[in-house]
């Protein structure tokens, strides 16, 4: 990185690479405040490999720290805004987190009275700072000021730990995935070429920069690439669409409902977003006809799904050109990594067979914070088992068709909530839904569904399965209950969590509005 931030302030320092709602960075501003604030850590005692977090709205600060940490070899940690207590303080006990940035008061929650309240298992030496917090002990702006000798950044070796990115696993506690320098680089390279981006781009970026997806885009982006980065602190689907329109932004991505907004806001606003050439949809149950949607709408943009994960982030980038629509409506993109679909047994299926995906990619993950967490999770040959189901299509693309850890199994056979969601999503009156299995003494399992419906619809299980018979799917794959809400629960990137609405099901908690 550090070579790179070279050579681009080479050929143009002063060009605009980071814009939030109050900055605009200069690559050379960028730069000298990732210098200032590393040599500030420095003198606090920080070496390489030391441990920095940062639990940030989608601010440019938090490109600085990301900078500082590359150049001085610090190992960094984003944090989703939405973490209390409990992954707050698992988190920074298990990383032996050294210094954390956080906000003071943001959108009425004061993160300084969640430090507070956090328990921290010993690891009460961690440095806090806060950023745009006024007169707050420890600002920010502070440690960017500071008078002091600026302190050269060290070499680093990039097959050391850049990143520990926080994924929730099937331990019941969150998992840290370790990418190196070598890994970032990788998948950044790879999605460069594919998406073929250059320093004329300007990429939105609404999607939390405490997840991997938002990070990269954030932190990586501007400087392997050239491109400016403008960042959303707060998702508003028409504030998007005018800064698209306004900054004549020419890439997004999101999940379901980022593309759901910006297409109803561009709608009503008359507006073809004429400078948007690519919107990368991510996440499971996108629909065929949102993506066909957007696509219409978005004339000059190439609309589709895509497939990766913290641990592998580019399995499938989506497609290349508006000629493969289709593939990029009813697929998943095309494959970008070494994939294999397997059986159980770790063997290999035949060509369009449905079965268990794993992948080898340069840019996975070199491993897990706790080394139990990799049990299970390679191949004797390292391809890492995803946990998904899938098909590739026409030797190029991949097709999700399930989660193998959400299959439904009732009277011994295999349900995939995935297949029956993209079925009902079909339905005109069902605007999101979300199928979870619960346990049934009669059938082993039993199949709930869980939806939203468009303004003015309404819904019955008598109506939902009429719908299915007439889709021809199996009545043995038809939920046997449905519960019609105002909204489902979701993380702050959009994804439906699941874990909730299965205490729904099974009388947890009471579900509202429900039929």
């Amino acid at each position: 990185m550090a070579d790179l931030v070279e050579s681009r302030l080479a050929e143009d320092p002063e060009r605009i690479i980071v814009v939030d709602d109050v900055t605009r960075l200069s690559r050379r501003e960028l730069r000298d405040s990732a210098i200032r604030l590393g040599s500030a850590l420095v003198r606090r005692g920080l070496r390489q490999g030391a441990v920095v977090a940062f639990q940030l709205p989608n601010w440019s600060e938090a490109c600085v720290i990301s900078l500082a940490c590359a150049l001085y070899g610090f190992v960094l940690c984003p944090l989703l805004l939405m973490y209390r207590e409990r992954e707050l303080g698992f988190i920074l006990s298990q990383t032996g987190c050294d210094a954390l940035f956080i906000p003071g008061v943001f959108r009425n929650f004061d993160y300084h009275a969640l430090l507070a309240r956090t328990p921290l298992d010993g690891n009460s030496g961690i440095q806090v700072f806060r950023v745009r917090a006024g007169t707050a002990i420890n600002p920010f702006e502070e440690l960017i000021a500071e008078r002091g000798d600026l302190i050269q950044p060290p070499r680093v070796d990039p097959a050391s730990i850049k990143t520990i990115t926080f994924t929730s696993g099937t331990t019941g506690r969150p998992k840290g995935v370790l990418h190196s320098h070598y890994t970032a680089h990788a998948t950044i390279r790879r999605a460069t070429a594919f998406w073929r981006l250059a320093d004329v781009d300007r990429f939105l970026v609404p999607s939390p920069i405490g997840h991997i997806g938002g990070s990269i885009y954030a932190f990586e982006f501007p400087w392997f690439t050239g491109a400016t980065t403008h960042l959303m602190e707060t998702w508003d689907a028409g504030a998007a669409a005018a800064l698209i329109d306004g900054e004549r932004l020419t890439l997004c991505a999101g999940a379901t409902p980022f593309l759901r907004g910006l297409l109803e806001s561009a709608r009503a606003a008359g507006s073809h977003l004429a400078s948007l050439r690519r919107f990368i949809c991510g996440g499971a149950s996108v629909p065929v006809a949102l993506v066909a949607d957007a696509a219409h709408q978005f004339e000059n943009a190439v609309v589709s799904r895509a497939y990766g994960s913290s641990e592998v982030p580019l399995v499938c980038p989506g497609i290349r050109t508006r000629g493969e629509a289709r593939q990029g409506q009813v697929t998943d993109g095309e494959i970008a990594a070494e994939l294999r679909i397997v059986d159980q047994a770790g063997q290999m299926l035949a060509p369009g067979s449905e079965g268990d995906i794993v992948v080898r990619s340069p840019g996975m993950l070199v491993g897990y914070l706790e080394t139990e967490d990799e049990i299970g999770e390679f191949t004797e040959d390292d391809f890492f088992r995803t946990g998904d189901l899938g098909r590739v299509i026409g030797h190029r693309y991949l097709e999700i068709t399930g989660r193998r850890k959400e299959i439904i199994i009732r009277l011994g056979e295999n349900i995939s909530p995935l297949e029956v969601e993209n079925v009902l999503l079909q339905c005109e009156a069902i605007e999101r839904v979300a199928i979870v299995g619960v346990p049934s003494p009669r059938t082993g399992e039993r199949a709930v569904a869980f939806v939203t419906l468009k303004p003015g619809r309404s819904l019955t299980l008598a109506e939902m399965q009429a719908f299915l018979v007439s889709s021809g799917l199996a009545r043995q794959k038809f939920p046997e209950e449905l519960h019609v809400m105002d909204t489902l629960p979701t993380n702050s990137i959009g994804k439906v969590l699941k874990s909730e609405l299965k205490l729904i099901a099974a009388g947890g908690q009471p579900a509202p509005a429900q039929r």
